[in-house]
């Protein structure tokens, strides 16, 4: 077999990759080691008659312009109206929304002055949203050995960060650096509000609300985020799948890697040979070069580089099926649950993982998917999703059938009193630790953005050679979460990493 591409992976930045090179004339084929196509969105059955919606669900990032410039509106994606979280702190619940002053309204229930400020805190991103959007939707500048374009690209950055106006410049280089913590403290006086915005901005970056750097993860996503796909994570895999077969892509699944020879193609497990002079890879950049390359090709510095480059995975997934739709205490709208009391309970939280320990009281991301998608359960049945954060990949005397079942029955009890009856009426359930999420998924670590969000892990994200997606190895691309911007469902990297692909070409 022989094609101009092969991309390497199943998930949404596999898709995304290979619909940009079909649609500009390239024979693609996408080798997916799964299955079924879908990545960290795929769905597998996990209890009779009950199928998980995958892990990652939140696609209020995925580029808008990915969308138009695919053409996925044509393959049925649709944004959803509204979407609503119920965030539980402590003592009270507050509704977000991806709807400014419909949140804002909600916040004001519990303090005026959070509304307020709410408010501002938006106007305050949307006002900064130009330069840091063009930061995150460009291919980064190369710093190894910069071009007079790659200059020029700075230059450009540098001066609409400088037309913003001292005060506004200024601004954004104190938050970067800041904890998210202090940041959000400066803003908000209501512990749950502050807990709820916090969560998502430090569990994949192996720290804390108080870590340094916590901040830059926040200004990101709040700069990122929009409405989010009607279906969430399957519904955007659906779309995508079907715009790489309109496109001409082919896909080969249940087809492992062994063996990447740059230029030349691709050696499968069943010593099958895909020839390709360009390879995309969208898996992580520890498995492409220490498990699918031939180590003496690498040279000391770039191994060292690549193993310094932290995957430590620090969030298990914990699915369930149920008997009946599940009732949340204070309203029946939201698809999304998150569960932390205040910023300091999240701290105490990631303390244990430090330890190898798991906290007595985790912190909790629900996501209910039968409401979208009645098929993963039985009639009257459904399904829960909840990422716990934070686990350990290590777990200080392992991963026993002992200390899972306890890991299990510390979530359970924190859901007990958020959806009433949740106990009484499980039928199944699945754990899977960051161990089991490596195994299943391939991810180093169980790292679900395949590299640690971490200040200095984002803007040179893997390595620096790898800074623009190309490689030290002609013919040899990356395009996964490890590249920049960073994981998650935001085909950015995809998309990003072909547009480098095809100006070199």
């Amino acid at each position: 077999m022989s094609y101009d591409v092969v991309v390497i992976g199943g998930g949404v930045n596999a898709l995304t990759a290979a619909s940009y090179l079909a649609k500009a004339g390239r024979k693609v084929a996408i080798v997916c080691p799964g299955d079924q196509i879908g990545g960290l969105c795929a769905r597998h059955e996990f209890h009779p008659g009950f199928q998980s919606p995958g892990i990652l669900n939140d696609t209020s990032m995925f580029r808008r312009w990915v969308v138009d410039e695919l053409g996925l509106k044509d393959h049925g994606l649709t944004y959803a109206e509204s979407t609503k979280t119920l965030a539980f702190g402590k003592d009270q619940h507050i509704i977000l929304s991806d709807q400014i002053d419909e949140t804002a309204d909600e916040i004001a229930k519990v303090s005026s002055s959070d509304a307020k400020n709410y408010k501002a805190m938006k106007a305050f991103y949307q006002k900064i949203n130009g330069p840091i959007s063009q930061l995150l939707n460009n291919i980064p500048p190369d710093i190894v050995d910069p071009q007079g374009s790659d200059l020029w690209s700075l230059f450009k950055r540098g001066f609409q960060l400088r037309r913003l106006g001292k005060k506004d410049m200024l601004e954004i280089l104190r938050l970067a650096p800041m904890a998210v913590y202090d940041w959000l403290d400066e803003w908000f006086e209501n512990d749950g509000l502050k807990a709820a915005l916090a969560l998502p901005a430090v569990t994949e970056s192996y720290s804390g609300p108080w870590s340094p750097g916590t901040n830059a993860n926040f200004l990101m996503q709040q700069v990122s985020r929009g409405s989010s796909v009607k279906g969430d994570g399957l519904a955007l895999i659906s779309a995508l799948e079907k715009a790489a077969k309109s496109s001409g892509v082919h896909f080969e699944t249940s087809a492992r890697v062994s063996a990447i020879e740059p230029g030349k193609g691709i050696r499968l497990a069943d010593n099958c040979f895909i020839e390709a002079k360009t390879i995309m890879a969208a898996c992580g950049p520890k498995n492409v070069f220490l498990e699918m390359m031939d180590p003496r090709h690498l040279s000391h510095t770039f191994e060292q580089r690549l193993t310094k480059f932290r995957t430590r995975g620090l969030s298990s997934q914990l699915i369930l099926a149920v008997n009946k739709a599940p009732t949340l205490v204070g309203t029946g709208e939201a698809n999304r649950v998150l569960i932390a009391d205040d910023l300091d309970s999240i701290e105490r939280a990631f303390d244990p993982i430090k330890y190898d320990e798991v906290t007595r009281h985790p912190c909790l991301d629900i996501y209910l998917p039968s409401q979208d998608h009645e098929d993963l359960a039985p009639a009257g049945q459904a399904v829960i999703s909840v990422l716990i954060h934070y686990t350990p990949y290590s777990l200080r005397g392992g991963w026993t059938s002992e200390t899972r079942e306890k890991l299990c029955d510390n979530v359970i009890e924190a859901l007990d009193d958020k959806i009433p009856g949740i106990r009484q009426s499980i039928l199944g359930k699945e754990l899977l630790t960051p161990q089991d999420i490596q195994e299943r998924y391939g991810l180093s670590g169980g790292q679900l953005c395949e590299g640690e969000h971490a200040l200095d892990q984002l803007l040179v994200r893997p390595t620096p050679e790898c800074s623009q997606y190309k490689t030290p190895f002609d013919g040899l691309y990356l395009c996964s979460g490890g590249s920049f911007p960073g994981g998650g469902l935001t085909g950015a990297p995809g998309a990003l990493a072909v547009k480098m692909v095809l100006s070199r070409q």
